[in-house]
C-alpha cells in the first residue's frame, strides 16, 4: 500500500472541486501543525513539509486553483505558481514568518 499516493486519493476526492484557494490554504497550515483531524489510518503516515507540499500542488492543479491566486500575499507565497510544490512551501513557512495560525474548525469541515 502506498499511503501517500492513498493519502492523496483521499484529499482529492474529499475536498469539494470548487474548494477557494484560502480553504486549501488553511488546510495546508493545519496538516502542516497537526494531522489529528485526520481518519486513524492516515495518523502515522510520513507526512512531512515536502510530501504535503506535493499532494497539494497536484490537488491544487486538479481542483483548478488559480496558479497565482490573488490573496497568495497573505500566506507569504507569492514567488511561485499554486502547481508548483515551493507555493505550498512559502504557505507551510507564514506560520515561523508571519505568524499565521490555521483555523482547524474550518479544516475539518472540510474533510467531513
Amino acid at each position: 500500500m502506498d499511503s501517500l499516493n492513498d493519502f492523496y486519493h483521499y484529499l482529492n476526492q474529499s475536498l469539494p472541486n470548487d474548494i477557494q484557494y484560502r480553504d486549501l490554504s488553511n488546510l495546508c497550515l493545519t496538516l502542516f501543525c497537526n494531522v489529528s483531524i485526520l481518519p486513524d489510518k492516515f495518523q502515522s503516515i510520513k507526512l512531512d513539509n515536502e510530501n504535503l507540499a506535493i499532494i497539494l500542488s497536484k490537488i491544487a492543479k486538479e481542483k483548478a486553483i488559480p496558479s497565482y491566486p490573488s490573496t497568495a500575499s497573505i500566506y507569504g507565497a507569492s514567488f511561485h505558481n499554486s502547481y508548483d510544490k515551493g507555493h505550498w512551501l512559502e504557505v507551510m513557512a507564514s506560520i515561523l514568518k508571519l505568524g499565521t495560525q490555521p483555523d482547524t474548525k474550518e479544516a475539518e469541515k472540510l474533510l467531513i
